[in-house]
């Protein structure tokens, strides 16, 4: 009775950032939204644990965010976290045309600071534990279909707009199965591969994007014009 579950069809997929704008329309008032990408798993003790992270910021704006590490040689059969290290988001650069800011592999340190989460400039969509109310002011935009990277940027600078703060959490409580280290998930299909690619949709998307944030590289001549007056 907890749970609401919205179910689609595979065939009609197109691509996790118009997904979680239909998933964020759940959002019924809760105190916290936690935002994790599939195949991750979860420690002993985790809710209790990133609460007690997200509360020694003592910021009310707070927002935990990272790329989580890899899940192999993180988690103990018993289910408890191996890692005395924690990945810090610090490392993005333009790509693609039109060209967008993506984050890159992530560099992973014992945190300098040992008590409290670290601020740090980005957010990432893999892993983000806020106020409930995060999800209600920074909306995932509902016209970027076929985009798979980028909707990070869209995300983190209309959330710093609002007076959102970033942090690298202090632990890692959750861990990522990525597909490079996995046999299982390899043979998995991407949206991408089940619809064609739709590269038309895709490059509208990210004309879009690029300009509604202010990041814009390249001329805005063909855009249509209220993608235009946006960026203005």
């Amino acid at each position: 009775h907890q749970l609401r579950v919205v179910s689609l069809d595979a065939r009609n997929a197109t691509g996790p950032t118009a997904t979680r704008h239909v998933l964020s329309r759940m959002y019924r008032g809760e105190a916290f939204a936690l935002q994790v990408d599939a195949h991750c798993v979860f420690v002993n003790g985790w809710d209790v644990g990133i609460i007690d992270q997200w509360k020694r910021t003592r910021n009310e704006m707070a927002v935990l965010s990272t790329y989580l590490t890899d899940l192999e040689g993180s988690v103990s059969p018993s289910g408890d976290s191996l890692r005395k290290t924690r990945p810090i988001m610090c490392n993005s650069d333009f790509e693609g045309s039109p060209s967008y800011l993506r984050h890159g592999a992530q560099p992973e340190r014992v945190p300098a600071i040992r008590d409290v989460p670290m601020l740090q400039p980005y957010w990432a969509a893999g892993f983000s534990f806020a106020r409930g109310h995060f999800v209600h002011r920074v909306r995932y935009d509902c016209c970027l279909p076929m985009v798979f990277m980028g909707e990070e940027i869209s995300i983190g600078v209309r959330a710093w707009t609002h007076g959102y703060d970033m942090y690298a959490p202090q632990a890692s409580v959750l861990f990522h199965e990525y597909a490079q280290k996995s046999d299982r998930r390899k043979v998995v299909p991407k949206y991408w591969d089940r619809n064609g690619g739709k590269p038309g949709d895709l490059n509208r998307s990210l004309r879009r994007m690029v300009a509604l944030t202010g990041l814009a590289l390249i001329s805005l001549i063909d855009f249509p014009a209220q993608i235009g007056r946006a960026h203005d």
